[in-house]
């Protein structure tokens, strides 16, 4: 087996070797690459030359035997082979590069780390910057016990500014993660995943008179915001930004750059204001981004996480053609309730109306115009549980007792769930996402108790290592649940809004029996939601997707998890998970009559599938109701097979109380064209 060899001169004889007095580096830490890793300090430093061992005739501490002429031939020599060295190794990095042309680039990741401009390190030339990626280096490779060097080739850093922006392969995200805390130079750093929001006060400073005074920057933006915020009326005036004297005097719009790094910097200043997003959320109910020339909302897209709950927004006087300019809030703004977009073209697109009705569920005044009551409103259906016909479809409700009970198990006792619905060729698998958005009401949070058995197949490549992080059976999973963290998951009932699930049938599942040699159905179940999660004291919240196939079997329950992907990310919110109004329309069709005896494809829509509405080989009584009952909506409503369904399925099948909610509906105009048949 090949060894690691020395990189060290002929001098190196290994063993226990004396030396000087400790080294230190430029930041007062101990110096733990003085000896054995390359070096470029020639002679006067110590006598060694670029490749690490010692110049020849250098005796211990660096002492030079001779006179002063062979030293002065001896460092002249020394230059020489450095310049050559320079020379090799430039021609090796071209040679290399041609090699890897065509390849393509890996991917980095990106970390920020913060709180070093405190540190003694601080009064070097550079500001401590090389110090500092010295130390990451170190503690990276302290965290390796073989294999090559770990050296950071790529790292950013904004004269000024507290934030050092690092780029590391993939596999040593958790070494960069574990340094989070670590001292440096007498102060603790903060190593977090990097956020480009955060970034951006610190990038706007040399638009400032006065280059690199990010705090100078910020007070007038503080300036800036209360000028504009109106706190008797709740409003946040942002129109017509680019005639503001203040932002004109910054040089703000000077240049495309800092003009679109702007406004997500302002609303970064806004949130600094609150202790809280709570305290933030409810500031603000109006907004106005009228007379700006917006093309598009791409500039302005944080408003919706900055303010969220707004009921009032103003985007008069701007440049929308078409909904694709606005498409990035399309289901944000859950609360809305006046919108105008006067003097943009997008008003008046036919569709212009039924496209915002169905993005703002909340939505009364367009263009200042009702298009809405607030008792249609009111009028909009909450279930127990979010289900989103048609993507709910769960007989005999197998799949929503399992997550009934699933979840307060997995919070109070996982070692009896895993004997009670898992057998011995259930699997189960974790991964952690650690680039996912987060939601800006939250800090970031560690990965610590989760890395070590996460599965994430776009970062571990190695099979064993793979295979290693699939576990079978009912032990395996059991141990896997019990080293897990505490947590705890929101009330189904009392928080349906932090909770959605998809479920669809699945056939030829494997039998556990054995008694069907074309298997048996089951259930595909996701649950996307939020968890509490406990660490040393401390609460961390996270989003998750959780994906289970059911099947029957021999557990208590009779119900067994054949597979179980359990995915956690960074906690991003669930404000786009409230169901559309229009997307389950609150209709319905009178008490079904006789069963029609003509077939679904001549049915008003035409758009059911042959053998709609008909006794069928393995079709359930109750399945064939209903679809009998949608083809009767559809005879007398005139709407489509597809919304037909919808009407009847968002209000739980009750013909009576579905039709009076359909006239209401379509007396109003709420219902979209494209929800009736086209004439003939």
């Amino acid at each position: 087996m090949k060894t690691m060899k020395s990189r060290r001169g002929g001098n190196d004889r290994g063993g226990i070797r004396k030396r000087g007095p400790t080294r230190t580096d430029r930041d007062g830490d101990m110096d733990m690459d003085a000896s054995g890793s390359r070096s470029k300090r020639t002679r006067p430093d110590g006598g060694r030359s670029a490749l690490g061992g010692r110049v020849s005739g250098a005796g211990a501490g660096g002492r030079a035997a001779g006179s002063g002429s062979r030293t002065q031939a001896r460092d002249k020599n020394v230059d020489l082979i450095q310049r050559a060295i320079a020379s090799t190794e430039s021609q090796a990095n071209i040679r290399q590069s041609k090699r890897n042309a065509g390849k393509p680039k890996e991917q980095l990741e990106k970390f920020s780390v913060r709180g070093w401009k405190e540190s003694k390190a601080s009064t070097n030339k550079d500001e401590g910057r090389e110090a500092l990626v010295a130390f990451l280096e170190r503690r990276m490779n302290s965290f390796t016990k073989s294999g090559p060097r770990i050296r950071i080739t790529q790292h950013d850093h904004k004269k000024g500014s507290d934030t050092l922006v690092v780029s590391v392969r993939p596999d040593l995200a958790e070494k960069m993660l574990r340094i989070n805390g670590n001292t440096f130079a007498g102060v603790n750093i903060t190593v977090a995943p990097y956020n480009a929001d955060d970034a951006l006060v610190n990038e706007l400073a040399p638009a400032d008179a006065t280059p690199g005074s990010t705090a100078d920057t910020k007070s007038k933006m503080q300036a800036i915001l209360n000028k504009r915020y109106y706190a008797p009326t709740k409003l946040l005036d942002m129109s017509d930004l680019a005639n503001d004297a203040d932002l004109q005097a910054m040089g703000i719009f000077n240049t495309t750059s800092t003009e679109s790094k702007f406004f997500p910097a302002l609303m970064k200043v806004w949130e600094m204001r609150y202790a809280s997003s709570a305290e933030r959320r409810e500031a603000v109910e109006s907004a106005s981004l009228a007379n700006n020339r917006l093309n598009n909302i791409s500039v302005v897209t944080s408003l919706a996480q900055t303010v969220p709950d707004i009921k009032n927004l103003d985007l008069s006087n701007n440049n929308f053609k078409d909904a694709q300019a606005m498409i990035g809030w399309r289901w944000k703004f859950r609360n809305l309730t006046f919108l105008d977009l006067t003097g943009n073209d997008f008003s008046s697109h036919p569709n212009f109306k039924d496209t915002m009705l169905k993005w703002y569920p909340k939505l009364q005044i367009l263009n200042n115009v009702q298009v809405r009551t607030p008792e249609e409103v009111a009028l909009q259906k909450k279930t127990p549980i979010p289900v989103q016909s048609p993507f709910f479809h769960d007989d005999a409700q197998i799949g929503e007792n399992f997550v009934r009970a699933f979840f307060p198990g997995y919070d109070n006792d996982r070692s009896g769930l895993a004997s009670s619905v898992y057998d011995n060729e259930s699997t189960f698998s974790l991964n952690v996402n650690t680039s996912a958005p987060r939601s800006h009401a939250t800090e970031t949070a560690s990965w610590g108790e989760y890395i070590k058995k996460s599965r994430n197949l776009d970062k571990i490549s190695h099979l064993p290592a793979r295979m290693s992080r699939s576990f079978k059976g009912v032990e395996q999973i059991r141990e896997a649940f019990t080293s897990l963290p505490p947590t705890r998951h929101p009330d189904l009932v009392t928080k349906a809004d932090q909770w959605l699930f998809e479920c669809y049938p699945i056939p030829g599942l494997p039998d556990p029996t054995g008694q069907s040699a074309f298997g048996v159905g089951g259930l595909s179940l996701t649950v996307h939601g939020q968890l509490e999660e406990s660490v040393g004291g401390k609460i961390e919240i996270r989003s998750f997707d959780r994906t289970f196939i059911l099947g029957p079997g021999n557990t208590p329950g009779g119900i067994r998890v054949i597979s179980d992907v359990f995915c956690l990310r960074a906690y991003g919110g669930h404000e786009a998970w409230t169901p559309d109004a229009l997307q389950v329309p609150q209709v319905a069709a009178p008490v079904p009559g006789p069963i029609p005896t003509a077939t679904p494809a001549a049915a008003p829509g035409g758009n059911a599938v042959d053998g709609y509405g008909l006794p069928q080989p393995g079709k359930s009584d109750a399945q064939l109701q209903q679809e009998q009952m949608v083809v009767q909506m559809s005879a007398k409503s005139g709407m489509t097979i597809q919304y037909s369904e919808m009407a009847l399925s968002g209000n739980g099948w009750n013909a009576e109380a579905a039709w009076k909610n359909f006239e209401q509906l379509k007396a109003s105009g709420a219902l979209p064209p494209s929800a009736f048949v086209a004439s003939a």
